[in-house]
């Protein structure tokens, strides 16, 4: 049987069959067009990837998940999800007001119940939340210089699709676990990436199939706003598209995206991935080194170890760092492999990047050749716009 819902049940804050009216009474409201994380939040909470949130954390709840890692109701919970506005969105609201919602190009989107008014600690849940408040950590920079004073609670109703840039593989939670129930699955492993495959990926992949009782896996690749140096959404899925065509078994394979900022949190962002990932119905999740880490912020191991602290009802699966060992003639971890360095050639992003602005040829014992073209191909990498 697939994992039931974080909280016990899938929330759904999606109206499209009262589109037209939603519409119509959203004309004579408000406008607020949120920053754009909270613009992928809001889809996010609607089609209950966050379960079992239903809208934006008051500030009970923040400070409960900043302080205590758990929602109000002691489920385990690590990363707020909050809307914060300017001064002059809040000119003339109040309480109990609805505010419609609208993307950058001025679509309407969503309504806002507005339940409550506070202010936040940026500095706190920096500290909290990340572990520092060193501004080149990239969300310790958008709390500290994006982010406003001024939150904003209160559920949410989305009455319009819009297009994120998972594009087609933007599938909901719901529609996942159809896929699923299809195939006959009961037992899935979740795989978290945000980058393009290389060969100890898809060795932690296919290592994860081969357990006993593992009837598929899920790929969900997070696709959202970038930070310099991360690789565009339209790369990492052309890259995945075809790892998944030549070198796996596609009927044991689902691959979705998932419209999000990326929060750099380490641990904490381990758990509150893997909490989405069981709203999809995955039963495992695989942690490999210094999951959503980012530079030397992170013990490469932290975000294995908070799965000792809490309990989010998902089977972590817990890797080593994987490196091709020459003298082996294949990938391999220090586990297994009774070799020294001299035999290793470790396998980063960062090395590849490097190949890639020095036009090299990328090895395919980095790389799967197929997947090496396409990111050949330049334009794979953002260069700072968001």
């Amino acid at each position: 049987m697939l994992n039931s819902p974080y909280g016990g049940k899938l929330v759904n804050r999606i109206e499209m069959n009262k589109a037209q009216k939603l519409t119509e009474e959203s004309k004579e409201m408000s406008a607020i067009v949120p920053f754009i994380d909270f613009f992928y939040d809001t889809f996010k909470i609607a089609d209950g990837s966050y379960s079992p949130l239903e809208g934006f954390m008051d500030e009970g709840t923040l400070n409960s998940v900043v302080e205590e890692g758990r929602l109000t109701n002691d489920l385990p919970w690590t990363i707020p999800i909050i809307m914060t506005i300017s001064d002059e969105d809040k000119k003339g609201l109040k309480e109990g007001d609805s505010v419609v919602l609208k993307s950058k190009n001025g679509e309407a989107y969503a309504i806002l119940d507005i339940e409550q008014f506070y202010e936040i600690d940026r500095k706190k849940i920096a500290r909290n939340v990340y572990g520092t408040e060193d501004i080149r950590h990239p969300n310790v920079e958008d709390l500290l210089t994006r982010y406003n004073k001024n939150a904003v609670s209160g559920k949410i109703t989305v009455f319009k699709k819009l297009n994120l840039p998972g594009g087609k593989y933007e599938y909901s939670p719901s529609e996942v676990r159809s896929i699923f129930e299809s195939r006959k699955w009961n037992n899935v492993v979740a795989y978290q990436a945000r980058n393009p495959p290389h060969v100890a990926h898809e060795y932690l992949q296919k290592v994860s199939l081969e357990l006993p009782g593992i009837d598929g896996l899920f790929i969900h690749l997070v696709i959202g706003r970038l930070k310099k140096g991360d690789y565009r959404a339209g790369a990492i899925l052309e890259t995945y598209d075809t790892l998944i065509r030549n070198y796996h078994r596609e009927e044991k394979v689902v691959m979705g995206s998932l419209s999000i900022t990326m929060r750099y949190a380490g641990p904490k962002a381990a758990l509150f991935l893997a909490i989405i990932r069981r709203n999809y119905g995955a039963t495992h999740y695989i942690i490999g080194r210094d999951q959503a880490g980012v530079s030397n912020f992170y013990d490469p191991y932290a975000a294995q170890k908070i799965f000792d602290e809490y309990d989010v009802g998902i089977v972590p699966l817990k890797y080593t760092e994987t490196f091709y060992c020459r003298r082996c003639n294949g990938i391999t971890s220090e586990r297994v492999c009774p070799h020294g360095p001299d035999s290793r050639l470790n396998i980063s992003q960062t090395r590849i990047r490097e190949m890639l602005s020095n036009h090299e040829e990328i090895p395919t014992e980095i790389m799967r050749k197929e997947v090496a073209d396409i990111l050949s191909r330049g334009n794979v990498i953002n260069m700072g716009e968001d």
